[in-house]
């Protein structure tokens, strides 16, 4: 097997007392014989485009999953903040912003359930389309987070 060579042109400046200049030079250069170009993870996706377009959506799916977390989570914060400002006679303005946040995230809360249901749902109909791919690194990734996605659910 030949290994590739690439040929890099370097241009150099230099001083050659009141002149300045420019020096080049050619070198070719090989990889070493045990790496090569398909050794890397983007030069495998450019082989078989489904591979980017697998981890592109693995990449959707595990996003929306975290930011419904993210806002169950302020949603608690919240309610928590809220419950201490009613408790503790907190001021009525600063009581009605509160309950604006609070109102504001519960309206998010729906629309990133919907869009997360959607991304699981692509993604399992890539897996099964591409179910062919079953040894490579992104789809086995992909079903690992739709078992860890499945296992929150």
């Amino acid at each position: 097997e030949t290994q590739p060579k690439y040929t890099v042109f370097l241009v150099v400046p230099f001083l050659l007392s009141s002149q300045g200049g420019l020096w080049s030079y050619r070198r070719t250069l090989s990889l070493p014989h045990n790496i090569s170009s398909t050794h890397s993870p983007a030069a495998r996706m450019d082989l078989d485009p489904r591979l980017k377009s697998l981890s592109r959506q693995t990449g959707i799916a595990k996003r929306t999953a975290k930011d419904v977390e993210s806002y169950e989570k302020e949603l608690q914060q919240l309610t928590d903040k809220l419950n201490k400002m009613i408790s503790d006679g907190k001021d009525e303005y600063d009581i009605k912003h509160q309950k604006l946040a609070v109102d504001e995230t519960v309206a998010v809360i729906p629309d990133c359930k919907t869009r997360k249901e959607r991304a699981i749902a692509d993604l399992r109909t890539m897996l099964a389309d591409y179910s062919d791919l079953g040894a490579t690194e992104v789809y086995i990734a992909a079903k690992d987070l739709l078992a860890q996605i499945g296992e929150e659910a």
